[in-house]
């Protein structure tokens, strides 16, 4: 459970940045996206977190929600290990400068799940 709580601190911390400095956001976004290892980096943390969410849903007060988004993660995880290191990369920078501070927004939609995901952790006894 405790792992399902750091995926939403995560996402909290990441989201408060988005908001605060979306434009430091954007820079530090477009770093990553230009690092080697930024593809299989994607890849393990959503399979890492796919597998504990359905792993671990079934634990929590939301089992279908929590298990449904773990099975959404190891689907991307295995769509990304199809795609090309230089398509994700090319991707991803493209989106980011598209999105631009639409950040911002997608942020708060962020912050209030990240604070859903903490209030699961938490919650499930």
């Amino acid at each position: 459970m405790i792992w399902i709580g750091v995926f939403g601190l995560l996402m909290l911390l990441i989201s408060v940045l988005m908001i605060a400095r979306p434009n430091l956001w954007i820079d530090l976004a477009l770093k990553f996206s230009r690092l080697k290892y930024m593809h299989l980096l994607e890849i393990l943390i959503r399979l890492l977190f796919g597998v504990t969410f359905v792993n671990y849903g079934s634990e929590t007060d939301y089992p279908i929600l929590i298990e449904y988004m773990g099975y959404l993660l190891l689907a991307v995880g295995a769509g990304l290990l199809l795609t090309p290191p230089s398509q994700h990369r090319r991707f991803a920078i493209w989106a980011i400068t598209k999105v631009g501070r639409g950040f911002r927004i997608a942020g708060l939609g962020s912050l209030v799940f990240g604070g859903f995901l903490i209030y699961v952790a938490l919650s499930t006894g």
